[in-house]
């Protein structure tokens, strides 16, 4: 059987403390929505249409890490009483992946916390799979696996233990395939920082086609993190930064220190990148300024840019399409903007010629 449903009510899903923003930019006098519900890290917003399940229309910004149809909210003390209720209830749709997942307990890195690795999904995740194997229904496979290009995801929102939102949502492009709009890079053991999920989800988002053998050169690249990603899938790197980098990475084959700040190094110096990655902790506009004079340089051919854009205050990301716009100028007709999931209060701008 398949259930014909709509829904008036769209769910994001985001960092905690951009739910402000989020409510301005969404919730404006005579617009599409109005505020519905809000959490640390989970809005719901009121739509004045019933839209279908799987349409593409859904709430869009840099901030939104996630988004969706929500059908229901479900409550109850026991996880798997819930489980059995949603399966038996929603069998019928014809959706292809089931993502289960929960809004941020807190902000990213804070005491080791990281998004998308809640053991409370994990084990809600299990009592779906195993369910639906008990019902014989092939989509077990498909629980919590990375969704591909249009495939129709149903979601299990874990708002609190004892409330869940179900949602839908049509892939519609590479992180929405994501659990929770979540990108969970492997770790490996000697992890030097928090740079290394960084780089590895602002390659994997933005599709940069960064291959073996590639020069790549960081900005700010002390004390390694994400040099040491970048080394892991063959690049030449070249660091940047006058701070010290970690030994592992210092004494690599696979990377060069330019100990120095970018300002002092030549113009010249940068035309056998390329792929350019910065993320210096600074304003919005040195970082800009920073990378126009390098890629605005007649020998640089950088063909890919990675910058992270820090945020003194949320109210700086009203800024967003205008450093988009600053670098479309540069030449590069490919230029996306996105809160990463493991960003703090920064976020994300990619660039390809």
């Amino acid at each position: 059987m398949t259930l014909s449903l709509t829904s008036t009510f769209d769910y994001v899903a985001c960092q905690h403390g951009a739910e402000p923003t989020l409510k301005q930019v969404f919730c404006e006098p005579n617009g599409t929505y109005r505020l519905a519900y809000s959490q640390k890290g989970l809005v719901t917003l009121k739509s004045n249409f019933a839209i279908p399940c799987w349409s593409k229309v859904l709430p869009t910004h840099p901030l939104v890490r996630s988004r969706g149809h929500i059908l229901k909210k479900c409550e109850g003390e026991v996880a798997e009483t819930l489980v059995q209720s949603i399966v038996e209830e929603y069998r019928g749709l014809d959706w292809t992946d089931l993502h289960v997942w929960q809004r941020d307990i807190a902000q990213p890195g804070w005491h080791g916390f990281e998004p998308g690795r809640s053991a409370l999904a994990h084990y809600v995740a299990e009592a779906f799979e195993k369910r639906l194997r008990e019902v014989e229904d092939e989509r077990a496979a498909r629980v919590n696996q990375i969704a591909s290009l249009d495939s129709r995801v149903l979601e299990i929102i874990i708002d609190d233990p004892n409330r869940w939102w179900i949602a839908t949502r049509l892939v519609q492009n590479v992180e929405d395939g994501w659990v929770g709009g979540v990108y969970v890079p492997h770790e490996p053991a000697d992890m030097i920082s928090r740079a290394y999920l960084k780089i590895a989800e602002a390659i994997s988002w933005s599709q940069m086609p960064i291959r073996p053998g590639d020069q790549v050169v960081e900005i700010g690249s002390s004390p390694g993190g994400a040099c040491q990603h970048l080394i892991d899938l063959g690049a030449k790197v070249t660091g940047v930064d006058p701070a010290e980098m970690d030994p592992r990475i210092a004494d690599h084959p696979s990377f060069e220190h330019w100990r120095a700040r970018s300002l002092q190094v030549k113009r010249k110096a940068f035309a056998p990148f390329r792929f350019l990655i910065c993320d210096a902790n600074v304003a919005p506009n040195y970082t800009l300024d920073t990378i126009e004079s390098i890629v605005a340089y007649p020998t640089t051919s950088v063909e890919g840019l990675i910058m992270t854009i820090k945020l003194s205050s949320w109210e700086q990301s009203d800024h967003i399409a205008e450093h988009l716009e600053r670098v479309r100028g540069w030449g590069f007709t490919q230029v996306a903007a996105r809160q990463l999931a493991h960003n703090r209060r920064e976020y994300c701008i990619a660039a390809k010629r």
